[in-house]
């Protein structure tokens, strides 16, 4: 499979109150990852989500922004969790590499925009 075909898709949509949730679809990787990196840079105040429901493999790269907007989020001072359904691959990424006991997680959005 080319780079050109390989299944990804980002989007941001705004909620209410000022959150934003960055929805991905697909694959995260190394070359993938940086379109997710850009969707969430671009916000920095009120809550921010990232919703991996739709991800079908993530490696290392998917990780690194994780922490990285969790650290963004702490400087900046807002919330940032993630949406991800706990029986799949990418929730046991999750877990085996730490981020279920410090990254908020939640198997929907509005969960995590919730006050």
């Amino acid at each position: 499979m080319s780079v050109e075909e390989r299944p990804f898709d980002v989007r941001t949509d705004r909620q209410g109150g000022g959150g934003v949730v960055v929805v991905a679809s697909g694959e995260i990787d190394l070359w993938s990852a940086p379109d997710v990196r850009e969707a969430l840079s671009a916000h920095d105040a009120g809550d921010v989500v990232l919703d991996l429901r739709g991800v079908t493999f993530m490696d290392s790269s998917g990780l690194g922004l994780i922490v990285e907007q969790q650290q963004r989020a702490r400087r900046h001072g807002f919330r940032f969790g993630v949406a991800v359904v706990q029986s799949t691959d990418v929730h046991r990424i999750l877990e085996l590499s730490g981020l279920t006991k410090v990254v908020r997680l939640a198997g929907d959005p509005d969960a995590l925009l919730q006050p």
